[in-house]
Order: structure tokens, then C-alpha cells, then sequence
């Protein structure tokens, strides 16, 4: 069973540019049932992200919904490469406290974006399939 990040990669990555405009990039977020916009560049390459708690920290701030989600964003996003372990997500998600991961790969450029849902779903699964194992040895020991 393989571990990497990649695998856990669920749909395309949701993105938009510097330039959409906040009220833009909500309803993207709300289209997409997603918690997180990843704001790229030409190239692909993440730029900053945008999430549900940037959202409400800018309408509780009274920012204008039509300046740009550049504006706002998280900067330079912490990533994670779609060889990396899950293990090595769930550690970076834990001691940086986010919920959103962008994905990318060898060069830099968004593959896709892991949730704490999809990571926790992932240990879980191991730790199934881990336990099944221990079970099966049990009796054909």
C-alpha cells in the first residue's frame, strides 16, 4: 500500500489568480464545496491561499469583497511534493495548525491540494489495514 501524498489527492486543484477580486474567489470556494481557493501564477506555481478563516477574517475586517484576493491571501504557502508521506503532511498540517495543503510537484507547480480530512481518512485507513494484518497473523501464525 503506498503512502504518498499523491494518492490521497482527490479531485483538480481549485485556483484563481492574485487579481480575483474576494467576493469572486468566496464564490468559487462556495461552487466548488471547497475550503480553500490556491492562488497561483502564470506558471502554476502557488502563490498564497485563500480559506474560509482568511474569508471571515476579511469581512469581520470590513475589507471591500472587490479588492483583489492577493490583497488578503496567505503568502507563500507552506507545501508539501506529491512524493512526500502522508505522515509528513499530517506533521506539517499539526504543528502549522492548517487544514489545507497545496500539492505540488519536482518543479514547483500545483498537483493538487490534501485536507486534515483526507489525511486523517488516509492514517485511518492504514492503521485499518495495519490492524487487519496483526489479525490475520494471529491465526495463520
Amino acid at each position: 500500500m503506498s503512502y504518498r501524498v499523491l494518492d490521497y489527492v482527490r479531485r483538480p486543484p481549485v485556483t484563481v489568480k492574485p487579481e480575483t477580486p474576494i467576493r469572486d474567489a468566496a464564490r468559487v470556494m462556495f461552487e466548488g464545496s471547497v475550503g480553500s481557493v490556491v492562488v497561483v501564477d502564470d506558471s502554476g506555481r502557488p502563490v498564497g491561499i485563500f480559506t474560509e478563516r482568511d474569508l471571515v477574517r476579511v469581512v469581520a475586517q470590513g475589507a471591500p469583497l472587490e479588492a483583489p484576493v492577493g490583497s488578503v491571501m496567505t503568502r507563500d504557502p507552506v507545501t508539501v511534493k506529491a512524493s512526500d508521506s502522508i505522515v509528513k503532511a499530517a506533521m506539517i498540517m499539526s504543528e502549522r495548525r492548517i487544514r489545507h495543503l497545496p500539492v505540488v510537484d519536482d518543479n514547483g507547480v500545483l498537483v493538487g491540494v490534501i485536507s486534515i480530512r483526507d489525511v486523517v481518512d488516509a492514517l485511518k485507513s492504514a492503521l485499518a489495514s495495519r490492524a487487519a494484518e496483526s489479525e490475520m497473523a494471529v491465526f495463520t501464525g
